[in-house]
């Protein structure tokens, strides 16, 4: 409980600042041109919060989709909990999760999830910081691109960069 009080908090505190900015539009150019999908692709964008991410997507000719707990009222958003997520298995080509799986409570469901929702050759696309002390906000510390991937059933690491604070992946889910 207290760790959904302290997400909750975060993200209300968060969305003030983040507002006035653009989003990771440098992840969402990443994830395009490694996946290397087509126009149309249907993508996911998990935490989404303010619908910023799923517009990028769509103004580039995709079809997306935004997930929270606490979305923005926009037709590109819908409330959900990426432990359970509102979507048919296989449904999507690209789940994008920019600072998100490392507030997970029970990561493993989490990351089934996420590969439940793919389609068979589709894609993850995961940014999440490394090299912390885990707190109630800030949940779990995958330490590498390897280190977050081992939680993702299914999906084989495609592309990784790592920083001293930061890891991005890019996961391809192979077989059905």
């Amino acid at each position: 409980m207290f760790a959904a009080l302290g997400y909750y908090y975060a993200q209300l505190r968060q969305a003030q600042a983040k507002r006035a900015k653009p989003p990771r539009l440098e992840h969402i150019e990443w994830a395009i041109r490694l996946s290397g999908l087509p126009t149309g692709a249907k993508i996911l964008c998990v935490g989404a919060r303010n619908a910023q991410e799923p517009r990028a997507f769509r103004e580039r000719g995709y079809h997306a989709v935004g997930v929270d707990l606490l979305p923005s009222v926009d037709r590109t958003m819908r409330w959900g909990d990426f432990h359970r997520l509102p979507f048919g298995a296989g449904r999507f080509d690209l789940v994008y999760a920019v600072h998100v799986y490392e507030h997970a409570r029970d990561i493993a469901a989490a990351a089934r999830e996420a590969t439940r929702v793919l389609k068979p050759d589709g894609f993850l696309y995961a940014v999440f910081p490394i090299g912390f002390v885990p707190s109630g906000h800030d949940l779990v510390d995958f330490g590498s691109p390897e280190g977050f991937l081992r939680w993702f059933p299914g999906l084989q690491r495609v592309w990784s960069r790592e920083t001293p604070t930061e890891a991005a992946v890019l996961g391809r889910r192979f077989g059905p």
